[in-house]
């Protein structure tokens, strides 16, 4: 089969933004935070396509980023297995979301951005492995990087650590990094996070997961921000272990023991001058969380107790309590949807206490399929026309040409049309129909929010009008008359334990038949017959029937097969891979103590 791939040229429009990333006054993408948020990636460059799952060559991943001013693309999902270190150049925009199914996973190297910078990667699995060519491979390492941020990413299985963050050269300190609502987590040989080391180096961490990790939760030695994080499963929690002096907000961080668990805090050093606040800590494993406050322990004696932050990145931006953190990376954190491996991490830490482990290898996850390596379910692109990178329904809804390549044009708010595409799915986000209602399952992007009652309110932003449905979680989206494009509607979850969060859903209405005469704003009629629910882009109709209860399913023809039974949120609670004959098949699945809701089964042929 003849691969297809193309680099699409960037317009005049285009070419005059590369390189201004230091000099923007635009975000990274709307939600970006910290040291890293005004990166411009790619932005101004072309735009690559990702056309297959190969280590190497034309159309492959390490090709894709061997080149810097690109945005990258994926018309293909899956597993990337690869043999040698994959190394990053500058001003690059990952933009994982892209890929269909259960997105991209890279197994059994290390990426490294090593002395670049201007680099955005958002939705990417990293994991190296046993299989990596070095026992001291990091998953993500950003040796002497300046200005990077990492968004929704699943950094895990490394030998040495996850995260790798040092500088080794005066002339060229890593600094402007932010990593943020990211997965860190299973590393194997030292069993450590991430280690971060930079003089006069700046990094920022918000809205993360440390999950079944030895120590390193991070070790700091930068000046740094780490603010709503969540520990879990650990036995050395946050460190500095440094001579050199550097400054630090620790704010409203949850530290909560697994089977493991002690020492949230580690060789924290007299010499370092730390805000703290509001962190917490359970101790107890009783499936609650429940904990207490918990203060700095300083090994050598105590260091400068700052009275306020000493960056102005811990407090212009969103801070929540450290429950509600906990509730939220819960919810929205790491790569979605969850593949495999990820969902049997959430789980774990979503048992408070009981469940969890330190690993040595892929193995001793427990993970039955694929050689413990579970799966990442593949899709197929959407339809891209002209290649540009920005599928037809998107350009048909937002008024582009959808035959002609105009991805790098800039619009009023300064994005590029690919960035808004890519933004648009790397938020929380749906998709409706014009002029047709459609339902939205707010429990999809609150999971962590569900063991204490939560109680939802909504309000339209633009766009669309929302309500709040009988059954108290999903809501009616209902596009104004005839409008298609981008719209949004705010929503707050509200615990009984006094957590509370409130996020956007940013809507596509897409382009349809159905078209509604307006004559005035009073007197519209709007098509009730046909109503979207967003179940059906989580979970596409097959012709095959699996009953969950009995544990019986019907193929609708014989073959190798993948069946996950997911939650609501799109996290597996059970899988099963192998033959199928034509028919009726008695499937033996093991479920995770699946309490009483509504599960959706997804059934795929190889």
């Amino acid at each position: 089969m003849k691969l297809k791939w193309n680099t699409v040229n960037a317009g005049l429009m285009g070419l005059l933004c590369v390189n201004l990333s230091m000099g923007s006054s635009i975000k990274a993408f709307p939600e970006a935070l910290g040291f890293g948020a005004y990166v411009t990636g790619g932005r101004g460059g072309s735009v690559y396509h990702v056309t297959n799952l190969n280590d190497s060559g034309v159309g492959s991943f390490r090709d894709a980023v061997s080149a810097p001013n690109r945005i990258v693309v994926f018309d293909v999902s899956g597993i990337i297995n690869i043999k040698t270190a994959v190394s990053i150049k500058s001003n690059i925009t990952i933009a994982g979301q892209t890929a269909p199914g259960e997105g991209i996973a890279i197994h059994g190297g290390k990426l490294s951005t090593g002395k670049q910078h201007n680099i955005i990667i958002r939705y990417l699995r990293i994991r190296p492995s046993e299989n990596t060519a070095s026992k001291k491979d990091n998953a993500l390492n950003l040796y002497n990087s300046r200005d990077v941020i990492v968004d929704h990413c699943s950094v895990e299985l490394a030998p040495w650590n996850n995260f790798g963050g040092s500088s080794d050269d005066a002339n060229y300190r890593i600094t402007g990094v932010t990593v943020q609502n990211s997965l860190i987590a299973n590393p194997i040989g030292q069993q450590f996070g991430a280690h971060i080391e930079s003089l006069q180096g700046t990094w920022a961490w918000y809205y993360n997961a440390f999950i079944n990790t030895h120590n390193r939760n991070p070790l700091d030695k930068i000046n740094d921000v780490f603010v709503n994080n969540i520990l879990y499963n650990f036995e050395a929690g946050y460190t500095t272990h440094t001579s050199s002096h550097f400054k630090h907000d620790i704010v409203n961080n949850y530290f909560v023991y697994g089977p493991k668990g002690k020492k949230p805090w580690f060789q924290v050093d007299k010499n370092q001058s730390i805000y703290a606040s509001g962190n917490m800590i359970d101790t107890n494993r009783d499936g609650v969380l429940n904990g207490s406050s918990t203060n700095i322990y300083y090994y050598q004696g105590e260091g400068e107790i700052l009275t306020k932050p000493w960056s102005e990145e811990t407090t212009k931006n969103p801070i929540y309590s450290a429950a509600t953190a906990w509730r939220l990376v819960n919810s929205q954190s790491g790569v979605l949807p969850y593949d495999d491996i990820d969902s049997l991490i959430w789980y774990q830490a979503s048992t408070l206490g009981a469940e969890g482990a330190l690993v040595k290898s892929v193995a001793d996850m427990g993970i039955k399929e694929n050689n413990g390596w579970g799966y990442v379910q593949t899709g197929k692109a959407p339809q891209d026309t002209d290649k540009d990178g920005i599928p037809d329904y998107f350009e048909e809804a937002m008024g582009y040409d959808k035959t002609k390549d105009d991805a790098m044009i800039i619009e009023s708010d300064g994005y590029a049309r690919i960035e808004k595409y890519i933004n648009w799915l790397g938020s929380m986000h749906t998709r409706v129909l014009q002029n047709v209602p459609s339902i939205f399952d707010l429990r999809s992007v609150t999971r962590g929010f569900q063991d204490v009652a939560p109680i939802y309110s909504v309000s339209a932003i633009e766009g669309v009008d929302v309500s709040l449905n009988s059954d108290a979680y999903s809501v009616t989206i209902t596009p104004k008359p005839n409008f298609k494009g981008l719209a949004a509607f705010q929503y707050t979850v509200k615990g009984n334990d006094e957590t509370e969060y409130t996020g956007r859903i940013e809507v596509l209405v897409e382009k349809s038949d159905h078209l509604v005469e307006v004559k005035d704003s009073t007197d519209v009629n709007m098509p009730t017959d046909f109503i979207r629910s967003n179940a059906e882009e989580v979970s596409p109709v097959f012709q095959s029937y699996f009953d969950i209860e009995r544990g019986i399913l019907y193929a609708h023809r014989s073959g190798f097969a993948v069946v996950k039974i997911v939650d609501f949120s799109g996290r597996s609670v059970a899988i099963f891979s192998g033959n199928l004959k034509k028919g009726i098949n008695v499937l033996k699945m093991e479920k995770k103590n699946l309490a009483k809701g509504v599960y959706k089964t997804k059934i795929i042929f190889k």
